[in-house]
């Protein structure tokens, strides 16, 4: 199957588990231990109970913010391994046809456990320290232009 396809579908079902706020879904998704990579740490998350706080702070988020579609679009994705794909996605978040924050870039490696495609590992632009990542760093304010 093409690794764009598989990328884009593991992205949906993530997706739309946040924003109904289905954590056993979501959950579902995740290959433990899962290691996320920001801009200042390597963060591992090693439980579901674990992925709960920050599962539960994008939900809540995207509610708070009227969010009625939350969309990762893949942009490419590629075997590096039989049983491994890396891609790079945008996300965008909008409430009723208006963008609530910018388009943000993230990456994702996917790997094949027990006939199903789950996230190990991600890389955020985010300045996170620490897990659970605080909705401040979830949703960091945009930064203004500097041409004013």
């Amino acid at each position: 199957m093409n690794p764009l396809t598989i990328y884009q579908q593991a992205l949906d079902t993530v997706s739309a588990a946040a924003l109904a706020g289905d954590f056993a879904a979501y959950a579902a998704m995740i290959d433990l231990p899962y290691l996320v990579h920001t801009d200042v740490a390597r963060l591992l998350v090693t439980s579901r109970a674990d992925l709960l706080p920050t599962f539960q702070t994008l939900h809540q988020t995207l509610r708070r913010r009227g969010v009625t579609h939350y969309e990762r679009l893949a942009r490419e994705a590629d075997y590096v391994a039989p049983h491994r794909i890396e891609g790079r996605h945008f996300t965008h978040m909008i409430a009723d046809g208006i963008r609530v924050a910018p388009p943000h870039q993230a990456r994702q490696v996917l790997v094949l456990r027990t006939d199903v495609w789950r996230f190990s590992e991600a890389h955020y632009a985010t300045e996170a320290a620490t897990w659970p990542v605080p909705e401040h760093l979830l949703f960091p304010a945009p930064k203004s232009d500097a041409r004013g």
